[in-house]
């Protein structure tokens, strides 16, 4: 089994109008693919790289054009994405496990290739290794993201190259993934959730020693999400026992819910939750249990005062303006 670390680079359209198709919409259309292949030793064994002809947004955002050190000339000699996603997917490989920087990658990799009718006979559900999620884990406190750059000055990874080029990026992404806890790359996988489970009986639950994440299946609203009995569990992942509270499920500023627990037999828990929204409209929620500390309790300790602090200044706030 080897590793296939990649990066994309994509542009947007400039007057912020999505194209769509029978397909869907492509918000970003690709523009460059790059990746380099590890073997079992973590060490590029080879590597990987296209500029894609755009066929969809035919004018660089500014944005993207201040970020991106490719030209538009450049990318009218690149090649069709039909024809170097194929070529990537053949260099890949059949045994191979994907590695990115974030989650961004490989929904919008799927995306691509939904848009352009193009199909691949990925594995459900997907597993990836999300390395920006491992060093949050190994370094922060598993919420907090940081940029590619930031870890790669942190880790002391050895710097020559330019940034936002894709093969450059995916190999800076493999050498700070290289230097990343050798237990949490094999235990910490992430589920890919761009396509969703059809229906509570295919929701997907991935149990490892120390963690347990879960996918539930669509919902029309996010209320209906929130209101899952199996996303609001306090049963313990390892031994299905119910978990005293010690902090109850809560919401961080309407984006993140989080929670924390104690097992008799297995000692401290914490809960995370996020809900997100599909492309074709629907809402679903990912879910991580996590045995945990005491530090890591006390975080989401902390993290609740915070909010309760927030909530109460924006009431006597708006009490203030009522009474004026």
């Amino acid at each position: 089994m080897n590793y296939v670390v990649f990066d994309l680079e994509w542009n947007q359209s400039s007057s912020g109008r999505v194209i769509k198709n029978q397909n869907g919409a492509l918000p970003f259309e690709i523009i460059e693919i790059g990746a380099v292949k590890l073997n079992d030793n973590l060490k590029i064994i080879s590597s990987f790289d296209r500029l894609i002809k755009p066929q969809v947004y035919l004018k660089m955002h500014k944005a993207v054009q201040k970020l991106l050190p490719i030209s538009m000339r450049e990318l009218t000699k690149g090649k069709l994405f039909q024809d170097a996603c194929e070529e990537f997917f053949e260099w890949c490989g059949s045994d191979v496990t994907f590695v990115t920087w974030g989650d961004a990658d490989l929904l919008q990799l799927q995306r691509n290739m939904s848009f352009h009718g193009l199909a691949h006979s990925f594995e459900k559900p997907l597993l990836y290794i999300d390395a920006q999620r491992i060093y949050s884990e190994q370094f922060l406190d598993g919420v907090k993201c940081v940029s590619l750059s930031v870890a790669v000055d942190e880790l002391k990874v050895p710097k020559g190259k330019s940034y936002h080029r894709a093969l450059y990026d995916a190999q800076y992404t493999a050498l700070a993934f290289a230097k990343l806890d050798p237990y949490l790359i094999k235990n910490h996988y992430s589920i890919d959730t761009y396509n969703i489970p059809d229906n509570p009986d295919e929701e997907i639950f991935l149990t490892e020693e120390d963690i347990q994440q879960y996918v539930s299946s669509g919902y029309r609203t996010k209320d209906e999400v929130a209101d899952n009995r199996v996303l609001k569990s306090n049963k313990c992942f390892i031994c299905d026992k119910n978990m005293q509270r010690i902090v109850n499920w809560f919401c961080d500023n309407g984006r993140n819910y989080y929670g924390a627990f104690r097992c008799k037999e297995h000692g401290k828990v914490t809960g995370k939750f996020k809900i997100k929204n599909t492309d074709d409209g629907r809402y679903y929620a990912v879910r991580t249990f996590m045995l945990a500390d005491d530090r890591a309790v006390n975080e989401i300790k902390e993290r609740k005062e915070r909010e309760q602090e927030r909530v109460r200044q924006r009431e006597e706030a708006l009490s203030a303006i009522e009474r004026e």
